[in-house]
């Protein structure tokens, strides 16, 4: 990159492009960046974040940038904006990176993309931006000698010097000369709908796991599906809560990966600020509605949102820990509902519980290991897995799966069954339609046919519909 240059600026073709950053050239801002990638590393070091403010804005990114290491490679580049620059550029025109991203992070950004002959960026002390960054462009080129492209109100002083005003947001922005912003780059979607997408609603069939208790209880009056009910409500809001907080810390992992690079925060749809806010506040929706509901489903509730931020920030990197960890979550759900209903869950549920859902995690990680050994990689960024781990994975998931049907076979024999069900016997036709669905998703692992979460995977496979729809019929008819 050159310094300072004198280009002679006199017509459109050699009048510099200038390109922001932040919300223009990234759908991301790098400061929100650098703030999640040092608490996903420093968690316990988050205290330090509000004093390092009191240096200023420039000193704090300053900071950020010394303590995290930022990959140029894992960002969500506006596509149009860099094929833009890249036209601009290859006519022979000056192109210009102008951010009040810090400089380090913007010179290595400009590295990795060969464009630009100038970095202008935040450093010693002055944040540039606004009215900064417009008094540095007016000294390197005079008035209206340059073209902008920006994003937001903090660019107006910029679009105001410039001689021709570009902008990435849907609607145009009014200068206070009378001009108005042209629409430049990808048409950048709704807010809203990126949000509830991050929600991942479809996730929220897990959650139905509060009902097991009231069902295998045979408690199916109205308050007894009302606290379920409210239990649902409770860890839908809660692992919502979850998803956001785990996909901002996740984002550049997410962005290298061959599907997960679609989700809303990953690919700029959703912003990590409105991500970080929306996070904390499901949390206390859950909290606040437990609280004036069931004191014991609070508690339960708790423990699973402490549960999953644990997992989020630092036991989903630990080799088999990340496997117990999402065995245990599932769990809680059950216990969630048990806590909900006050029907105390046997001992048989929480084993069977525990060994399926233990298996099922396994089988998560043993589908990724195949998918990954298909694309001739080694390793996830930010698992502890490589693809020489997929054979111990799914010999311990078809364990963990038989285990479950065994202790199911153990359970038709117990003396719970004898007080739960007037004919027992119909629960013997089950133990075949668990061995035949488990088994069937494991060579459909092995085969790298389960491409997603085996719980998703589920609620989509009409043969596995099929099994828990006999599953229930014959449960229903033991009842009776």
């Amino acid at each position: 990159m050159q310094a300072e240059v004198d280009i002679g600026v006199t017509t459109a073709a050699t009048r510099p492009l200038v390109v922001d950053l932040d919300g223009t050239l990234i759908h991301s801002d790098l400061l929100w960046e650098s703030i999640v990638l040092f608490l996903k590393m420093n968690i316990l070091r988050a205290w330090l974040l509000p004093f390092w403010l009191l240096s200023g804005k420039a000193g704090f990114k300053e900071r950020l940038a010394r303590e995290v290491e930022l990959d140029p490679a894992a960002l969500p580049y506006d596509r149009k904006v860099l094929a833009m620059v890249e036209a601009e550029r290859a006519r022979g025109r000056p192109v210009v990176l102008a951010t009040g991203s810090q400089r380090r992070f913007a010179e290595q950004i400009a590295a990795h993309l060969g464009l630009f002959d100038l970095v202008l960026a935040t450093g010693d002390g002055i944040n540039l931006t606004s009215h900064n960054k417009a008094r540095r462009l007016a000294e390197l080129y005079g008035e209206r000698g340059y073209d902008y492209i920006g994003n937001s109100r903090a660019d107006l002083p910029v679009w105001l010097g410039c001689a021709h005003p570009w902008s990435v947001t849907a609607k145009p922005f009014r200068l206070l000369d009378g001009r108005h912003t042209v629409h430049a780059g990808s048409v950048r979607g709704g807010t809203a709908r990126a949000l509830f997408k991050a929600l991942r609603p479809r996730q929220w069939l897990k959650n139905l796991l509060v009902f097991v208790p009231m069902l295998a209880g045979h408690a199916l009056d109205p308050a007894s599906v009302s606290a379920s009910l409210v239990a649902f409500l409770a860890f839908s809001l809660c692992a919502s809560s979850a998803y956001l907080l785990n996909d901002a810390l996740d984002a550049q992992d997410d962005r290298v990966h061959p599907t997960k690079h679609t989700r809303p925060i990953a690919s700029g749809a959703l912003s990590l600020p409105l991500a970080l806010l929306a996070s904390p506040l499901l949390a206390l929706a859950a909290i606040v509605l437990c609280a004036a509901t069931n004191l014991l489903l609070l508690g339960a509730v708790l423990v699973y949102f402490i549960s999953t931020v644990a997992y989020s920030v630092w036991l989903k990197r630990l080799l088999m820990i990340d496997i117990v960890a999402l065995a245990i979550l599932y769990s809680l759900r059950v216990i969630g509902g048990a806590a909900a209903t006050g029907i105390p869950p046997s001992f048989w549920l929480l084993a069977f519980s525990f060994f399926i859902f233990l298996s099922l995690a396994l089988l998560k990680r043993h589908s990724e290991l195949i998918n990954l050994h298909k694309r001739g990689q080694d390793k996830t960024r930010g698992r502890g897995y490589t693809v020489e781990d997929r054979m111990p994975v799914g010999v311990m998931g078809v364990n963990s799966a038989f285990l479950s049907v065994l202790v199911f076979m153990l359970y038709f024999n117990s003396e719970n069954v004898l007080d739960l069900y007037r004919t027992p016997a119909w629960l013997a036709g089950i133990l075949p339609l668990l061995v035949f669905w488990l088994g069937r998703l494991w060579v459909l692992s092995f085969r790298g046919q389960v491409n997603e979460d085996p719980v998703l995977y589920v609620s989509k496979d009409k043969t596995s519909l099929a099994v828990v729809a006999c599953c229930l019929a014959l449960a229903t008819l033991a009842s009776f």
